[in-house]
């Protein structure tokens, strides 16, 4: 007679545990490949986003002879009081909503706030100025606040660059960022030669002519992380005063002192007046992103660079500049 075959037995605890034990280091192992493959994706996509705004302000600059101004603060209170991402919009695939904007409304400063989002038929702004717009988004920014919106503005982590100028805080305690920097004030106004960069909140209308250190040397455009600058919620994406231009090099890159979120470790000074999102503006008022060790930066001539948080000060200060005629070395 064939003899019984053996019962086979279950698992015993401990070769469990160990299976157990194998997985989770393989996991251990495994998760921040995953981590790191997703954050590459997410910056690829931030990459993009910034090549399409490079297209716009290209198309742009060929129907106009020049790239869209920032505003009218300072020059011309003259309507509609819109940013310049909103004047690029034709040129993102966004027309629709571009005609939907009042453009023959007076600047804010004239109306008392009754611009182009403003609906006199409801007494309110359009809805519309909530619409996320995806192209506008950098999705490693995981400060953003829900849908995008702060205080009833859609807002962008991306925006046009002042240059390398100190934009004067109203809180005299804040004093960081304050020399070794082209330029000083806001640029507020229609003149050129006020501004370091490629435009303000103001009335500045610059064309490639005016790119004298070369358009592969100048930065048009960064990466922002809205929750550190008071602005953003003051128009979003839409209005002059909001993330049009209110930005510049002359705050080191990734500086998140001025931000609520910030930990120990990633705030710079200890100064507790610049440690604020409101009214510390030259240092809010700067380039910032939450991938590790620098941010993204569109240049005027189209292409997309990342700059190392460690970046030689000066040599970010001339890549802000436009026309300082300053030698830009190895970044």
């Amino acid at each position: 007679m064939l003899r019984a075959m053996k019962k086979r037995h279950a698992f015993t605890l401990i070769e469990l545990l160990v299976v157990i034990a194998i997985i989770a280091v393989l996991i251990a192992l495994l998760l921040p490949a995953v981590q790191q493959a997703r954050e590459a994706a997410r910056r690829t996509q931030c990459k993009n986003n910034l090549k399409q705004f490079g297209l716009a302000f290209a198309n742009y600059h060929d129907v106009y002879q020049r790239y869209p101004q920032g505003g009218n603060i300072g020059c011309c209170d003259q309507g509609p009081s819109i940013g310049y991402m909103v004047r690029l919009f034709p040129y993102l695939d966004q027309a629709p909503l571009f005609n939907q904007i009042n453009m023959s409304a007076p600047a804010n400063t004239v109306s008392g706030g009754k611009d182009a989002f403003y609906n006199p038929a409801t007494g309110a702004n359009y809805p519309w100025i909530t619409t996320s717009l995806s192209f506008a988004i950098c999705p490693s920014d995981s400060h953003s606040f829900a849908a995008n919106v702060w205080n009833g503005w859609s807002v962008t982590n991306y925006d046009g660059s002042a240059g390398s100028m100190v934009f004067d805080s109203p809180n005299s305690g804040c004093t960081v960022y304050k020399t070794n920097v082209l330029m000083n004030g806001w640029g507020d106004g229609n003149d050129p030669n006020a501004v370091s960069g490629m435009g303000t909140r103001g009335g500045t209308s610059l064309a490639i002519k005016d790119v004298g250190d070369g358009t592969s040397n100048v930065i048009h455009m960064g990466e922002v992380i809205p929750s550190c600058n008071d602005h953003a919620g003051n128009g979003g994406l839409w209005r002059e005063n909001g993330q049009s231009f209110h930005s510049g090099t002359a705050a080191a890159i990734n500086d998140f002192t001025p931000c609520p979120w910030a930990t120990t470790n990633q705030v710079r000074f200890t100064q507790a007046a610049c440690a604020k999102q409101n009214n510390a503006w030259n240092v809010s008022w700067s380039f910032k992103s939450m991938h590790v060790g620098g941010a993204q930066f569109l240049f005027v001539d189209g292409s997309v660079h990342f700059i190392s948080e460690n970046i030689n000060y000066p040599t970010y200060q001339y890549l802000g500049g436009r026309n300082d005629g300053n030698t830009v070395g190895d970044y």
